[in-house]
């Protein structure tokens, strides 16, 4: 039995060398508990990004030392409340741990004690995150069978992958334009000829944990990245004069994961024919 024991310690090691670790801190101001605008944008650079996935989150919060002792404990446990409450409703995320510590205390005689007063006001997330490599070495189209293409001969259920739409990360602008609206104009040239047609556009996204719904979009500041990538492609077939009666469009956050795939794959827009 040893062996195994000590397999499966090193498996266990290797899974966690894989995990990274990152520290936010935001500031507040003096007798202060709200998020500012400097932290909302610390916290949504980071929490924004789709392709990590986060295991923990520890939050401790602190005071100056101006005040007794026991309302800064309070100030302090407001404050890290206040980060917690920002991340599960702007990002679906439940920190772990959130702890007041109340002030730190600073010698009166030094000179720039009202700078250290200032640094003191603060709650610092220490986060432990994975991230999905981005290199993709393969295509949905030549790893899954279950997606057909405009020239074959198409019934009521087939779908049909955007291979060529590709979007920045955490937001709905594609990285090479010129090539998505190839593909967009491809199709919309398609459901011109084929008037009968009627589609449904699917969003999905990568890498996102069980506690998301769905991915962040960072303009919408919603976690509706997939249905908003979904819209983008709506949008633009009905400026290519394509009846808004013919298409519906939502999104599936990372409800149904390609089988046997690589996880940044799963970024993907797909058709579903629902009339002929």
């Amino acid at each position: 039995m040893k062996p195994i024991v000590l397999l499966l310690v090193f498996f266990t090691g290797f899974m966690y060398s894989q995990e990274e670790q990152k520290s936010i801190t935001v500031f507040f101001e003096s007798n202060d508990f709200s998020i500012n605008k400097e932290a909302e944008t610390a916290l949504n650079s980071f929490f924004s990004d789709e392709d990590i996935t986060i295991s923990t989150i520890k939050i401790d919060a602190y005071c100056d030392d101006i005040g007794s002792l026991e309302s800064n404990k309070t100030l302090s446990l407001k404050r890290a409340n206040s980060v917690a409450e920002y991340l599960q409703d702007n990002f679906n995320l439940e920190a772990d741990s959130t702890d007041g510590n109340g002030e730190i205390e600073v010698n009166p005689l030094v000179e720039n004690i009202d700078e250290i007063r200032k640094n003191n006001r603060k709650s610092t997330i220490n986060i432990t995150f994975s991230k999905t490599p981005k290199k993709v070495t393969s295509s949905l189209l030549t790893t899954y069978s279950g997606y057909k293409k405009l020239e074959d001969n198409l019934k009521i259920g087939d779908k049909i992958l955007l291979e060529n739409i590709v979007f920045k990360g955490s937001l709905t602008h594609f990285v090479d334009v010129e090539s998505a609206e190839k593909e967009l104009v491809k199709i919309a040239n398609y459901l011109t000829v084929n008037p009968e047609v009627s589609i449904e556009i699917h969003g999905h996204v990568c890498c996102i944990s069980k506690s998301f719904k769905d991915a962040r979009d960072i303009e919408s500041r919603k976690n509706n990245l997939s249905e908003t990538r979904a819209k983008k492609i709506y949008d633009f077939l009905i400026t290519k004069g394509i009846s808004k009666n013919r298409m519906t469009h939502a999104g599936f956050g990372r409800q149904f994961p390609i089988p046997n795939t690589e996880e940044l794959l799963n970024k993907r827009v797909e058709l579903l024919i629902v009339k002929l």
